[in-house]
């Protein structure tokens, strides 16, 4: 059997993302948007150990320049972490928030290994002993006993790996967007941990993909239809037809509610409000900003990196992981009904 941990962040998924990546012993690729300062020194420890590293990051700023500057600070001493950029073409953004260490092991998550994301606790420690993060709302698992798919998942890193580009010497100066407030969410959860067979997990690594995995989840009549994600694009032709789904299962009598991170944009109010669909957005002042990308459909979880926006389920490099397990599908459906029960509702009246 397969063993799966099933964790939140800001509660335990930074501290989980550490034990990860320091307890590869042979082999490591790290595939995500964005790495930050915080997470800089971990990749030259890993060479360090005998490890053999690829960082593959987004080719944009942000908080990977202040990664970067820990790699050249390693490399002074000796220290060699490979790592590349995927250029941007377009909207295709390399987005995804996949790791995979040594022959068997895999993450797929929804947050970037940047403090915000993914804080972890400085003695390792997860709740209830370690005392409560203060971070985004994220959602994460973590495989180990999987051998195919971590071949896969390495393998599609390989292909991206090889259209990189090293990091360049100097950067373009980037505008840096305001980011809304974090807060602690109590109370803070601990992981989940169980075993489950491999053939009752799905990756997938393409932006198209991840939507493919989405209608299969709403194709078929559903009690529950829970989701959470930052932002919802309702003009965006890659996302209308779920709402639409969604909107047929709510009429079927599905428990459908949407879940978002920030405040919707007023044309995104109105499309929701008029399909009649439950939405409410997270308080960072009573939980905390959401990013976290899933849903829960009845057994089913999917976790996943994709926005419901045309790069996100059209054009980027994604990753989403589909397990179909009861009591990871109850983990997560408890987050969301303990985040959604100190969210604001999305528009006036009931959310």
């Amino acid at each position: 059997m397969t063993r799966l941990v099933c964790a939140l962040g800001p509660d335990s998924a930074g501290t989980l993302l550490h034990r990860f990546i320091e307890s590869s012993a042979s082999r490591l690729d790290v595939a995500v948007y964005e790495a930050g300062p915080s997470y800089g020194w971990i990749f030259p420890r890993a060479v360090e150990r005998g490890v053999r590293v690829r960082l593959l990051l987004d080719g944009h700023t942000g908080a990977n320049r202040g990664c970067l500057d820990a790699l050249r600070a390693a490399a002074e001493r000796g220290v060699i972490v490979p790592c590349r950029l995927r250029r941007h073409q377009g909207m295709r953004e390399a987005h995804w928030k996949l790791l995979v260490a040594d022959s068997d092991r895999l993450a797929v998550g929804t947050g970037n290994l940047i403090q915000r994301d993914a804080p972890a606790d400085r003695h390792g420690r997860l709740p209830p002993d370690a005392a409560p993060l203060a971070g985004t709302r994220e959602w994460w698992v973590f495989v180990d006993g999987a051998p195919t798919l971590a071949a896969t998942a390495r393998s599609r890193i390989g292909a991206v790996w090889r259209e990189g580009a090293p990091p360049p010497p100097v950067w373009a100066v980037e505008h840096v967007a305001e980011v809304p407030p974090v807060g602690t969410p109590h109370p803070a959860v601990a992981p989940l941990e169980v075993e489950v067979s491999p053939r009752r997990l799905q990756l997938t690594t393409d932006a198209r993909a991840v939507r493919t995995a989405i209608e299969s989840l709403l194709e078929p009549p559903s009690r529950r239809c829970l989701i959470t994600v930052p932002y919802v694009h309702t003009w965006a032709h890659e996302v209308r037809p779920l709402l639409q789904r969604c909107m047929e299962l709510s009429a079927q009598g599905a428990d459908v509610r949407l879940l978002l991170g920030s405040v919707p944009a007023d044309g995104d109010v109105a499309a929701l409000r008029d399909r009649g669909l439950r939405t409410r957005v997270m308080d960072p002042q009573r939980c905390t900003t959401g990013h976290a990308k899933g849903m829960v459909v009845d057994r089913a979880t999917l976790v996943m990196s994709s926005n419901w926006s045309a790069a996100g389920l059209g054009t980027s490099l994604e990753a989403a992981l589909r397990i179909d397990h009861a009591a990871a599908s109850d983990y997560f459906a408890d987050a969301f009904e303990r985040d959604w029960a100190v969210a604001d509702p999305a528009w006036n009246g009931r959310g």
